[in-house]
């Protein structure tokens, strides 16, 4: 048995080598990542939703292992701020968030055989002062064009931060520690053999 992530993120296949377990990365099939929604809750609802199609896309060719879909989005003052379409797109979200603090949710869905688990993962960031100049700086270099709220908090985006409520690592679309303490209940073992070298680190 392995470990099927169900994306094919950079980021997240770093993440997931910290658990110090075999896994694959699999490119989620045919699924529309589109959120309609009216209020928070509904939004949530349809992160998880969104969550468990990527991992059900897949099941069929993984039967056995444990698969993770995983969706992660960036809300402020209850707007969602996906990925920018364009660098106007990321300067207007980075003024948004600038001096203010802003939420970031992480969808995530665990398969085992019938076993089903989904869950919701918050954590807050609140971003210092950031001059335009500077926003304007890290649009060009095309780092936030891929990200939703158009940072990233693992690059230059980390020197925004001013304060973080929650897991870190759920900023970065992988809130590995929740998800290891799921997997341990599942009766997952991580003992000696778990290979915890140094190439799990991620920085």
């Amino acid at each position: 048995m392995k470990l099927i992530l169900a994306s094919t993120s950079p980021r997240r296949r770093k993440l997931i080598s910290l658990l110090g377990l075999p896994y694959e990365s699999v490119s989620p099939k045919n699924v529309e990542e589109c959120l309609n929604y009216s209020s928070i809750s509904e939004l949530l609802e349809g992160l998880k939703e969104l969550s468990r199609k990527k991992a059900m896309s897949i099941i069929s060719d993984h039967m056995g292992d444990i698969i993770i879909g995983a969706d992660t989005i960036v809300v402020h003052d209850d707007k969602l701020l996906e990925k920018p379409n364009c660098e106007d797109d990321a300067i207007q979200y980075l003024k948004r968030l600038s001096g203010d603090t802003h939420n970031v949710y992480t969808g995530v869905t665990l398969i085992k055989s019938n076993e089903h688990l989904s869950f919701i993962e918050k954590t807050y960031v609140t971003f210092r002062e950031i001059p335009e100049s500077i926003i304007r700086a890290y649009v060009r270099t095309g780092l936030p064009l891929d990200k939703a709220g158009a940072y990233g908090i693992q690059d230059f985006g980390a020197l925004f931060v001013e304060k973080i409520s929650g897991d870190f690592y759920n900023v970065m679309g992988f809130p590995v520690g929740k998800i290891w303490e799921y997997l341990l209940k599942w009766g997952v073992s991580f003992d000696e053999e778990t290979d915890w070298s140094a190439k799990g680190e991620i920085f």
